[in-house]
């Protein structure tokens, strides 16, 4: 690639990921509009991303990382695995409800990958938490918490009257997070012991 395609090709990333910025879905963001913005021909879009799935995906990616590293909770050294998990949870929680466009395309994409990237965030602090599981049980735990978490960031007024709280209230959030964990990693306990 020559430096006027790095040019076009970054173009179009930072004209997605102003759209995105601006609080736009990704059914409300066309490839005429990147194009647009990025002042490229629109057969760009496809030839450097090969779609605009795979744009966006990218750029939230990107922005996803960017907030997951200000939020990163494994920054904070000397906590133990169960509070660097909650802290993982809230953190995430609280970009989601912060950067609500974003996250939605982000969560949206995680479930269509059966959630891998964010049981692999997870699954170290649960070996520390239950050290005689398998890799196997690990994998089932990180789905059964994040598969939950995902779908209440995803669609709080739907899950806020199943579960009668109110998730853009920052305390009742956490709660119900708390909460979440606790049945979680309670179940697992009593299971390992017996």
């Amino acid at each position: 690639m020559n430096l006027d395609e790095a040019k076009s090709k970054d173009k179009v990333f930072q004209a997605a990921m102003e759209l995105v910025l601006e609080g736009k879905n990704d059914k409300q963001i066309t490839t005429r509009e990147i194009a647009s913005k990025a002042g490229v021909n629109l057969a760009l879009i496809n030839y450097y991303y090969q779609s605009k799935e795979n744009l966006l995906s990218q750029v939230v990616g990107t922005l996803m990382g960017d907030i997951i590293e200000k939020f990163n909770p494994n920054n904070h050294t000397g906590t133990d695995a169960q509070t660097r998990l909650r802290s993982i949870l809230f953190s995430t929680a609280d970009a989601a409800f912060r950067y609500p466009s974003i996250c939605k395309i982000a969560i949206s994409q995680e479930l269509k990958s059966g959630c891998e990237s964010s049981c692999k965030l997870v699954i170290p602090l649960l070996k520390e938490i239950m050290t005689q599981l398998d890799e196997s049980d690990l994998n089932i735990i990180a789905l059964q918490l994040m598969i939950p978490f995902h779908h209440i960031v995803l669609e709080p007024e739907l899950y806020s009257r199943y579960l009668d709280t109110d998730f853009y209230d920052e305390k009742l959030r956490k709660q119900k997070i708390n909460q979440m964990i606790n049945n979680v990693l309670s179940r697992q306990t009593k299971v390992v012991e017996k």
